[in-house]
């Protein structure tokens, strides 16, 4: 009878992930297709959209994109913790990625700091446990979480989903939010008051004069929206750059290739993301990256 009971459930179990992932490569290739027309038309002069949003207590921001990469390369640097920590270590502000360990799951131990060199000592911690829920060959998923981060925040999420688009192409949303407290709401005011005062986002909303004379028109969003999606355009330059040296397989040779390549990307945009020379950012990741190599 204990064999009865295996050869029936068995299937069933089979059956129902199948679904699941069916489910999901299905909500993906519904929703290309539903932005197809919108990303045609895309002020970045590319397949790409951003979008925002500011809730009460949540901050969210979506990148919808195409990219001239097979999802094989997805996979490759998806599922890769190391590969994470790289693009999340391109980031200005972040001084270290170490690859650890959260209870049964690989984890990415990623300080926190200012926008130039930094002390460890004098850094913000904070832990992303690492998932891939969806390991298929024909769509790629990666899931970032942390409880808590830098400033007040908490619930952060940063995520990936993948799917082919032919055999060179793929369809990518990349989507990275979190929670708001009291403490973080302070903390983000009165960083928009000093080093944040004046930066914007890539987003625009009407402008409406306080004097009737003048014409409205449309300014670059800022404030806390602005926060939100200028980190998640860095995110999703460093996935490109990553995606672009997936194949080179000396660590340090890739992560030199991909800070070159994230600078430059960020250039192109600089109104929302300049923050220093190029040989100034590019010492400064060297540095950061040899630091880390040489704890692992």
């Amino acid at each position: 009878m204990r064999s009865l009971v295996r050869l029936v459930f068995l299937p069933l179990g089979i059956i129902l992930a199948a679904y699941a992932h069916c489910a999901e490569l299905g909500e993906m290739q519904s929703l290309y297709r539903g932005l197809k027309s919108r990303m045609a038309q895309s002020p970045f002069q590319r397949e790409l959209l951003l979008d925002s949003v500011e809730a009460s207590d949540r901050l969210g921001g979506d990148i919808y994109a195409v990219m001239d990469a097979p999802i094989a390369d997805f996979k490759r640097v998806s599922s890769s913790p190391q590969r994470w920590c790289e693009i999340l270590l391109l980031l200005s502000n972040t001084k270290s990625c170490i690859v650890g360990r959260q209870t049964d799951v690989p984890s990415l131990k990623i300080r926190f700091g200012t926008k130039g060199p930094q002390m460890l000592a004098s850094t913000t911690p904070m832990d992303f446990s690492f998932e891939t829920p969806s390991p298929q060959t024909d769509l790629q998923e990666t899931l970032l979480s942390s409880d808590s981060g830098p400033m007040g925040t908490k619930d952060a999420k940063l995520w990936v989903r993948a799917i082919a688009l032919g055999a060179e192409k793929s369809f990518v949303h990349l989507h990275y939010s979190y929670r708001t407290s009291l403490a973080g709401r302070l903390a983000t005011g009165a960083y928009l008051q000093t080093l944040g005062l004046g930066k914007v986002g890539f987003s625009q909303e009407l402008s409406v004069p306080s004097d009737d004379a003048q014409p409205k028109g449309e300014r670059w969003v800022g404030g806390v929206r602005g926060i939100i999606e200028r980190n998640t355009m860095r995110y999703f330059l460093g996935l490109s750059c990553a995606l672009q040296f997936s194949n080179t397989n000396v660590p340090a040779q890739r992560f030199a290739k991909m800070a070159s390549c994230w600078y430059e990307g960020s250039d192109r945009y600089s109104r929302q993301l300049y923050e220093m020379p190029v040989k100034d950012y590019l010492d400064m990741k060297r540095s950061e990256y040899a630091r880390d190599a040489s704890m692992q």
